[in-house]
C-alpha cells in the first residue's frame, strides 16, 4: 500500500515536471516583439508627413491620412544624399537606410528597394529576402509568384523570395490555377506548372490565362485549340 501513494507521488511530480518544461518550451519560442530604432521628428497632420527633427535626415514622400510609411532621405553631414528607408508615422524605421531607393508601399507583405539600379524585396520586419539584383520585379503578386527579369529574361519568384520559375525564358506570366506561361522565343509559348515543368509545349503564338482548367490559343497555322492544364491539346 505504500508503495503504492510512493508510486503515485513520484508520478506527479514527473507530471508537474513535464509540464513546467513544456511551458518553458513554449515561452521560449514566442518572438521576442522587435524593437525599432526611431528617428527624431512628430507627424504634421497639416502635411500628412513627419517633420524630422535631426538635420541628417528628410522626409521625402507625403501622403494622406491613410498613409502608412514615408520614404526618408538620409544626408551626410555635408548635406549630401547618401541612401534611403522607410519610416512608419511613429518615425520607426521599417526599412534601414542601406539603399539608393526605397517603395513606399508594402504590397503582398514585401517591399520594393533598389540599390545600384537593381530591384531587390523586403518584409515586414524590414529584413532582405531578395538582395537586389533583378532588373525587373512585379508590383503584385500573382497566384502567389512575382514575375522577375534579368538580362532580358523572366521567370517568377515566390513571397518568400524563393525562385519558382528559372530566369531563363524570353518572357514568362502567371496563367492562374498553378500553371505559368511562358515563351522560349518569340510566338512559342507553352506552360510550366510550379515545379518547372512543362506541360504544355511551347507552340502556340500568344498565351492567356486558364479559367476552369482550360484556355483557347492560336498555333502559326492560325487554326484555334483548347488547351488543358493536363497538357492535352484539341482542334477547334
Amino acid at each position: 500500500m505504500m508503495m503504492n501513494k510512493n508510486m503515485k507521488y513520484i508520478f506527479l511530480l514527473l507530471c508537474i515536471s513535464a509540464i513546467s518544461c513544456a511551458q518553458e518550451i513554449k515561452d521560449s519560442s514566442q518572438k521576442t516583439p522587435i524593437v525599432r530604432e526611431k528617428i527624431k521628428g512628430y507627424m504634421d497632420k497639416n502635411s500628412n508627413s513627419w517633420i524630422c527633427e535631426d538635420s541628417l535626415y528628410i522626409t521625402v514622400s507625403a501622403g494622406d491620412s491613410l498613409t502608412q510609411y514615408f520614404t526618408v532621405l538620409k544626408l551626410d553631414t555635408g548635406g549630401k544624399p547618401i541612401s534611403m528607408g522607410l519610416i512608419n508615422r511613429q518615425g520607426e524605421i521599417i526599412v534601414p537606410f542601406i539603399y539608393d531607393g526605397v517603395y513606399p508601399v508594402f504590397t503582398d507583405s514585401v517591399c520594393q528597394v533598389n540599390k545600384a539600379d537593381k530591384l531587390g524585396l523586403v518584409n515586414f520586419e524590414g529584413k532582405e529576402i531578395v538582395a537586389p539584383t533583378y532588373e525587373y520585379i512585379a508590383d503584385k503578386a500573382e497566384d502567389g509568384l512575382l514575375r522577375v527579369g534579368m538580362y532580358n529574361l523572366y521567370g517568377m519568384i515566390n513571397l518568400k523570395g524563393e525562385i519558382v520559375i528559372p530566369i531563363v525564358y524570353r518572357d514568362a506570366g502567371v496563367a492562374n490555377e498553378g500553371m505559368v506561361a511562358v515563351m522560349i522565343e518569340p510566338q512559342r509559348w507553352g506552360y510550366v506548372n510550379h515545379k518547372n515543368e512543362m506541360v504544355v509545349k511551347p507552340e502556340f503564338t500568344y498565351a492567356d490565362k486558364f479559367e476552369n482548367g482550360k484556355v483557347t490559343l492560336q498555333k502559326a497555322d492560325g487554326e484555334e485549340y483548347s488547351v488543358y492544364k493536363d497538357g492535352k491539346v484539341e482542334k477547334n
